[in-house]
């Protein structure tokens, strides 16, 4: 019975790493394909140019942030089995906050989609014309978007300070890991709210994405490895 109950964690432990890598390589995505047209070097009439001129790489980032959304939000049921064994209340708060990037890049996409119908509508009249007004409605939905992206990535930065924290109650996080995200969760997410542009953000950014890697990649070579060994054992135990 022990040898069964430890076969299946350790196929658990390969579910969650191979669920949380595919999160991570989504979201890595997303922010390659990412579109901003806001730039603070042009004035308000050539942001909204490149926009009309470039809208359908808007479109491919939609699209990029709602699958990044939808795969988020698929990790966490591997998440949870994971560690209900181990834990008793904090991986639940971990994934309260996997939900809440799941439901900011969710909330940010479909923004994107509202700005991106509010373009394709204006494009053979207002945004040839003059009307100011409609400059101003997509920058207010453009404002909305950014909002959202907000949200999602300081859900992100608060994953990452409690995927840390693991360490204390469990031995399942690497050091290198460790140090990464405890040091980049929070510097992500002041600078979410104080600076989105800074060099330093997306410095944190990448050392989230690294330190979540490492650990998805531990979980997958322990699964794999004690697995390996279970099956050896029997075999060695079958006359």
């Amino acid at each position: 019975m022990q040898g069964v109950l430890r076969r299946i964690q350790r196929r658990r432990e390969v579910l969650a790493g191979f669920a949380m890598i595919l999160a991570v390589a989504s979201y890595v995505t997303s922010l390659l394909l990412d579109f901003n047209f806001v730039s603070p070097y042009a004035t308000l009439q050539e942001d909204l140019a490149y926009l009309s001129n470039h809208y359908k790489n808007l479109q491919i980032s939609v699209w990029a942030w709602l699958l990044t959304s939808i795969i988020t939000f698929l990790s966490i049921p591997p998440y949870l089995l994971l560690f209900h064994r181990r834990l008793k209340i904090f991986h639940y708060v971990n994934a309260i906050w996997l939900l809440g990037a799941a439901a900011g890049f969710l909330m940010m996409g479909l923004a994107g989609i509202e700005l991106y119908q509010e373009l394709a509508r204006g494009m053979d009249s207002s945004l040839q014309g003059t009307d100011e007004q409609v400059w101003i409605n997509l920058l207010v939905q453009f404002q909305d978007e950014q909002f959202y992206r907000r949200i999602g990535s300081s859900f992100i930065g608060l994953f990452a300070i409690g995927l840390a924290l693991t360490r204390f109650k469990m031995r399942r996080v690497p050091i290198f890991a460790t140090v990464l995200l405890i040091i980049c969760g929070p510097i992500m997410i002041f600078f979410n709210w104080h600076d989105p542009e800074h060099l330093i953000r997306t410095a944190a950014m990448a050392g989230i994405v690294i330190g979540v890697a490492t650990f998805s990649v531990r979980l997958i070579n322990k699964g794999l490895k004690e697995n390996r060994t279970d099956s050896d054992e029997k075999e060695e135990a079958t006359p």
